[in-house]
């Protein structure tokens, strides 16, 4: 019966491992869907209608770029290791200077380039918490703040 017991213990930690390896797939953006890119109509829809159409851009154009970027991203990972990029795509609506919207284009991860990011730490006043304040400061605390059920960045109330 001990047997028994233990074999049933050590394959289920054993089966709880092994699904952590599984891959996992992260999808991360605002990419709009094609049929409703395909209601764009060049030189007729303004910043607004295609607000309203599509949704408010990842990204605006700056520095006389007058554009929208919607960009999403397929990442897959595994377990604790960093994600990798399966799928980019990069959807760019240029206007006008009457905002009219003259140019789509949409762009993968073959057109795309590495930037590299900066090491340096923007310094922030304020005391750094420890584990302990942290954990005190949260007693009591109900899980999601009471404020219903957080989705996304977002919270939704019930």
């Amino acid at each position: 019966m001990f047997k028994l017991v233990n074999l049933f213990f050590f394959s289920s930690i054993f089966c709880f491992c092994l699904s952590s390896c599984v891959s996992q797939k992260e999808i991360h953006g605002n990419l709009p869907e094609a049929q409703l890119v395909s209601l764009l109509q060049i030189g007729k829809d303004s910043k607004q209608s295609v607000s309203k159409i599509l949704g408010e851009p990842t990204f605006r154009g700056t520095l006389g770029d007058n554009s929208f970027y919607y960009v999403g991203t397929v990442n897959s990972k595994i377990a604790f290791l960093d994600p990798s990029i399966d799928e980019q795509f990069v959807l760019e609506l240029n206007f006008d200077k009457g905002n009219k919207l003259k140019n789509i284009f949409i762009y993968d991860e073959n057109q795309s380039m590495d930037v590299a990011m900066s090491d340096l730490k923007t310094k922030s006043s304020g005391q750094k918490e420890t584990f302990f304040q942290s954990l005190i400061r949260n007693f009591g605390v109900p899980v999601g703040g009471g404020r219903g059920v957080i989705i996304g960045s977002g919270k939704a109330e019930d």
